[in-house]
């Protein structure tokens, strides 16, 4: 093992600071790990934090040698840098590696003590998988490309997960990679949100795009990109991004459009909607209430249906006289608006988007379909967006809890739209009861998001492995800081250093904080950000 310096302050008991030996300078990098050898032990720390001090006792000394001093310093085999000053580490220490696992640091190591770098085999041992029959390779471990990163997939899905970073620092990437994994390893169904249309790309194999694949990666790439089904709301205009999605992979976008039955939906959501586009008095809340539970909903084929039944009942529940029946019949003028203006309603028998069927989905077929499921939600209103979510979230919860579904993972991008720690969203009630009850019956969460600090606490809170990607932001590195359990804030000083390619995992799907290096992907990547000049190209194309 390589000596890099020696221990020369303790700044806490699972901190502390070591000098650089000179020559082994260049072997050290932030995020790497270092060990301390103690009597029988090994201590086991990783490098959060890189400075240089200056040794001479006036910054102006150093600044008044004149060049040609310093080249004939040179010249004598002198170096400056390491006259006039020294390199220190700053390390988090990870643990006491016993010889089977990585135990809780009671005691600080002594001053002097060296501080060396460990072997791979050291590392290979401290990071061989445990016992769990699912585990997910997302990489290498950073600065050793021959040990792999794998994580726990089944504590990743039943204690949920988080994926924080800044914007274009590979979150999607990264989530595809996990989502790839799984389904590899596991053969279960992923229900992806996603409100940018980035994931549909997965239905092309990597390779395809010019991504160089081993034999055995096509065939993997092959078995995810033909379990990938796209749907989208029933009447959408998908064109511009239909013909986006075919001009970069020259073939087109397989997809089904799927719809609503409005007489399915549930009064809560249905009266946020109502409310948001087209406000609704006290009066019209108590008529809908009781007229939506009183339906006769096996006797409702479209939504003149719909209407008619809710106008009977409504009549029971509205005040006497002229304004019941103002009130009763500007609701009904509201609820037929609704139906037909939002785009994910089927408002009659066997309906059609152009030549495309709109279909309902069978929830229980998916939820039973091992495979990854992408709810394409880009062309929506965000509240919209929110309705559906909370839909597909509430039907998956039935289901579990009379289980009737395989373990599910739902994948959320951009969640603190959907789980915001402010304000109002139809869909957070649905995404905390996941949170917080879905690993009794089989629901694991994975949300990503670009800003921490617009997530709901109760949701983070709840997701026992977070995933970093550069992180710049104060305040979402302390909100994260705050509401997290396994992260400390030297962790998350490490984030603001990382590369799009690197990624820190922290939690209980992994034995130790794991700084990687995320794999290639066997799919087709859909979150590229374009170019200026290829934007103004597409602009430019003649019709």
């Amino acid at each position: 093992m390589i000596k890099l310096g020696i221990i020369i302050d303790i700044d806490s008991p699972l901190t502390f600071t070591f000098k650089v030996f000179d020559d082994v300078d260049h072997e050290v990098s932030i995020g790497m790990f270092v060990i301390v050898e103690e009597n029988d032990s090994i201590i086991l720390a990783r490098i959060t934090r890189m400075f240089r001090r200056n040794l001479l006792l006036q910054d102006r000394i150093l600044s008044s040698i004149e060049p040609e001093s310093i080249e004939k310093l040179k010249s004598y085999g002198i170096d400056v840098q390491y006259v006039a000053s020294n390199t220190y580490c700053k390390c988090v220490i990870v643990g006491v590696w016993n010889g089977k696992k990585v135990d809780v640091c009671r005691r600080p190591p002594k001053l002097f003590s060296y501080v060396s770098k460990p072997s791979s085999k050291l590392l290979e041992e401290i990071l061989k998988p445990s016992s769990s029959d699912v585990l997910l390779d997302i990489g290498h471990l950073r600065g050793y490309p021959s040990i792999r990163a794998r994580i726990d997939g089944n504590k990743l899905v039943t204690h949920h997960c988080a994926i924080l970073a800044s914007t274009g620092s590979g979150k999607s990437w990264l989530a595809g990679v996990i989502i790839e994994e799984l389904f590899t390893k596991a053969k279960i169904p992923i229900i992806v949100f996603d409100p940018h249309s980035e994931y549909s790309s997965m239905q092309i194999p990597a390779y395809r795009i010019g991504i160089e694949l081993s034999s055995s990666e096509r065939i993997l790439a092959d078995e995810i990109s033909s379990n990938v089904h796209v749907y989208v709301p029933g009447k959408v205009d998908t064109s511009a991004i239909d013909e986006y999605f075919e001009e970069r992979f020259y073939v087109k976008r397989k997809y089904v459009r799927f719809g609503i039955k409005p007489h399915k939906l549930p009064f809560n959501i249905l009266l946020k909607l109502l409310d948001h586009y087209y406000g609704i008095s006290e009066t019209q809340k108590r008529i809908l209430e009781e007229a939506w539970f009183s339906i006769r909903r096996e006797d409702i084929v479209s939504i003149q249906d719909l209407l008619k039944q809710v106008e009977e009942y409504g009549k029971e529940a509205a005040p006497r006289g002229y304004a019941g029946e103002i009130a009763l019949s500007t609701l009904i003028s509201k609820l037929r608006q609704l139906f037909e203006s939002r785009p994910f309603f089927i408002t009659k028998f066997a309906e059609h988007y152009g030549s495309d069927l709109i279909r309902e989905l069978d929830f229980e077929e998916i939820v039973n379909t091992p495979g990854i499921h992408v709810f394409d939600l880009s062309g929506l209103d965000l509240i919209d967006q929110q309705a559906i979510i909370t839909l597909v979230l509430d039907s998956i919860m039935k289901l579990a809890t009379k289980r009737k579904s395989m373990p599910t993972f739902i994948v959320i991008e951009e969640a603190h739209n959907f789980a915001p720690s402010k304000g109002d969203a139809i869909s957070l009630n649905s995404i905390l009861r996941i949170a917080r009850e879905g690993r009794k019956f089989g629901v694991g969460l994975c949300i990503i998001s670009q800003r921490p600090a617009r997530i709901h606490p109760d949701v983070l809170s709840q997701c026992m492995t977070q995933i970093f990607k550069r992180m710049i932001s104060p305040i979402d590195i302390k909100y994260v800081r705050d509401v997290t359990e396994f992260t400390t804030i030297e962790d998350l000083w490490e984030v603001r250093l990382l590369n799009e390619e690197d990624a820190l995992i922290v939690g209980i799907s992994t034995p130790i904080p794991l700084p990687i290096k995320v794999r290639k992907r066997y799919t087709a990547h859909g979150g590229i950000t374009p170019t200026i000049k290829t934007r103004v190209k597409l602009s430019l194309k003649p019709t």
